[in-house]
C-alpha cells in the first residue's frame, strides 16, 4: 500500500487515554490509514516529526471567533495549538440573527466580550445575512484554515426579536415564541444549540 503522507518518528498521544508511543502514521486519501512501523512504502510526502507529538486536533469548545472568521483565514492562533475545531457563540454573543441596521447591537457585545473594535469588525465583516441559517451560509462560503461549529446566541436573538425591548423590558409571551421558533431553525439548520449567559438582561 502506497501513501499519500507518512508522518516519522514522532511520539503518538492517540485521544485514547493509553500512553504516548513512538510510531509512524500514514495518510492514504484524506484519512489515516495505519499507525505503527512503516518501512519501504511508496509515499508521496514524509515529515520527519523527531522531537515532536502527534495527536489529533483539539476541539476548542470556547470561542468568540464570530465575528473574526471574516478576517483571519487560518483561524490563528488556534491553528497554531493543534486545535482544527472551534465552536463559535458562546456566552449568548452571536453575529445571528441580526438585522445588519442593528449590527451595533451585537458589536457591543463583543467588544466588551473579547475587545474586538467595533471599526475592526465594521472593516472585516461583509454583511450579508439576517437569520443564523443565512449567518451560517456566509461562514460556510469564507476559505478556513480550521473547522467552525456554532451555537445561537441569547444576547443577539433576544434584541432580533425584541428590539430596543431587551435592554429594558422582560420577554413576552410572543416574544418567547419568536425566539423558539429562532432557535428551532437554527438548530434545524447546523446550529450545535442555545447559548446564554449569567447576566439578567
Amino acid at each position: 500500500m502506497g501513501y499519500d503522507l507518512v508522518v516519522k518518528n514522532g511520539m503518538v498521544v492517540d485521544g485514547s487515554g493509553g500512553a504516548r508511543y513512538r510510531a509512524d502514521v500514514g495518510v492514504k486519501d484524506g484519512k489515516i490509514a495505519k499507525i505503527g512501523k512503516i518501512e519501504g512504502e511508496v509515499t508521496e510526502e514524509t515529515v520527519d516529526a523527531e522531537g515532536h507529538v502527534v495527536t489529533p486536533g483539539f476541539v476548542d469548545g470556547h470561542t468568540h471567533m464570530d465575528a473574526q472568521i471574516f478576517w483571519d483565514k487560518l483561524g490563528s492562533c488556534s491553528c497554531y495549538h493543534g486545535v482544527t475545531t472551534v465552536v463559535m457563540g458562546n456566552c449568548g454573543f452571536t453575529l445571528a440573527p441580526c438585522r445588519e441596521s442593528e449590527a451595533d447591537y451585537v458589536f457591543r457585545n463583543l467588544e466588551r466580550a473579547e475587545d474586538i473594535s467595533r471599526s475592526a469588525m465594521l472593516e472585516g465583516i461583509n454583511w450579508d445575512w439576517e437569520t443564523y441559517p443565512e449567518y451560517m451560509q456566509a461562514v460556510d462560503k469564507l476559505p478556513k484554515g480550521i473547522n467552525y461549529a456554532g451555537y445561537i446566541g441569547h444576547s443577539a436573538l433576544r434584541t432580533y426579536v425584541m428590539g430596543e425591548r431587551a435592554f429594558e423590558e422582560d420577554a413576552n409571551d410572543d416574544d418567547i415564541s419568536r425566539m423558539k421558533a429562532e432557535v428551532q431553525e437554527a438548530v434545524r439548520a447546523g446550529a450545535l444549540g442555545f447559548s446564554t449567559s449569567r447576566s439578567p438582561s
